[in-house]
């Protein structure tokens, strides 16, 4: 395919497993955007203003594709009364959990993307780089599920035992959880998003059973993707873990693409080419956990080419990616080289 299309073309005609005229790449970068941007990790994550700044930096100095204007796990999760602690250089972190007993699960209340949390700085991010770079990028916020984000406000530990001892109780806290994430999803498309980054970090088998993911997060997942307003399958499953539930996810509502830690589980892009290609646009095939940040720009190169010929095989359903955020010592020639070989190798 010879006609050159825009990013934001690219990256959904990917999802739609239609011809590109390359491969797309996005960077996965959260925090690194305060880098770019030359401000504080928490200046970054409590304004929307500096989140675009920072995003547009980072698009500048690597030309990637898709970009994913967040920065932590408690964007959300504040809103329902969780503490974050700050140290610059690093993500912000989880720090004071607000559900400690089962009975808190029922305490949650829906939350309001414009006032609750941090949400409205993703939202508010959103339209300033789509104001300023239209077409010439496409933009996924993160977005976590329900049963992510249920371990977000709580720990994880005890999330897997309320999976047991508690499940009514876990329930109702995860049914008001997906209530919030409709609208939230709702207000970034009408910012300007073309979809999600939907984090379903909690479906894999170290984690969960495919059962358990079934009851505890595939339902709620799957009620989601479905009410929200656009229902063109411009959205990104992300998942985490070794053993991911691939085949679970890729039968998913509204949703086109996954992406997942192929370099570090039990599925390579090769593998899920030909097991899930026809179905599912693969997002991934660069480590964030070796290669992103120890590596220089050659290694990255001759990684993004490797996995374009595994994934990209019959010139659709590929997004050449790492497998989650990479780190904010990442330097930006290493994603530029990501680019440069989807640009030479990632042609069809």
């Amino acid at each position: 395919m010879k006609t050159e299309m825009s990013p934001r073309e690219r990256v959904i005609a990917a999802l739609q497993r239609e011809p590109v005229d390359r491969v797309p790449v996005s960077g996965m970068a959260w925090t690194i955007g305060a880098m770019a941007g030359g401000c504080s990790t928490k200046e970054y994550a409590q304004s929307g203003a500096k989140m675009a700044k920072g995003q547009i930096a980072f698009w500048e100095k690597t030309g990637v594709d898709l970009l994913h204007p967040t920065s932590d796990m408690g964007q959300t999760a504040e809103g329902w009364g969780v503490k974050m602690r700050y140290e610059d250089g690093l993500t912000p972190m989880l720090d004071v959990f607000a559900v400690n007993e089962p009975e808190d699960w029922e305490k949650l209340t829906i939350l309001d993307p414009m006032r609750d949390g941090r949400m409205h700085v993703t939202i508010d991010a959103i339209k300033e780089i789509r104001g300023k770079l239209g077409d010439k990028v496409s933009i996924m916020p993160y977005v976590p599920s329900p049963l992510t984000s249920a371990t977000h406000v709580c720990y994880m530990e005890q999330v897997m035992m309320d999976i047991v001892l508690n499940p009514d109780a876990l329930h109702k806290g995860l049914r008001t959880m997906s209530d919030t994430i409709v609208t939230y999803i709702d207000e970034i498309l009408d910012a300007g998003a073309d979809g999600a980054l939907f984090a379903t970090t909690r479906a894999s088998g170290e984690i969960t059973t495919e059962e358990q993911y079934e009851e505890f997060g595939a339902v709620y997942d799957r009620r989601i993707l479905n009410a929200v307003k656009k229902q063109g399958g411009e959205n990104i499953l992300h998942v985490c873990g070794v053993t991911p539930h691939f085949r679970l996810l890729s039968e998913y509502p509204n949703a086109n693409g996954i992406n997942w830690w192929d370099r570090g589980s039990n599925l390579t892009v090769g593998q899920a080419k030909e097991r899930y290609g026809k179905r599912i646009c693969l997002v991934g095939g660069l480590d964030q956990t070796t290669t992103l940040i120890l590596g220089g720009p050659e290694d990255v190169r001759k990684e993004a080419k490797q996995a374009i010929e595994a994934g990209f095989t019959d010139g659709t359903g590929m997004i050449l990616a790492p497998g989650c955020e990479i780190s904010p010592n990442t330097i930006f020639e290493n994603v530029r080289a990501a680019v440069e070989a989807a640009e030479e190798f990632g042609v069809r």
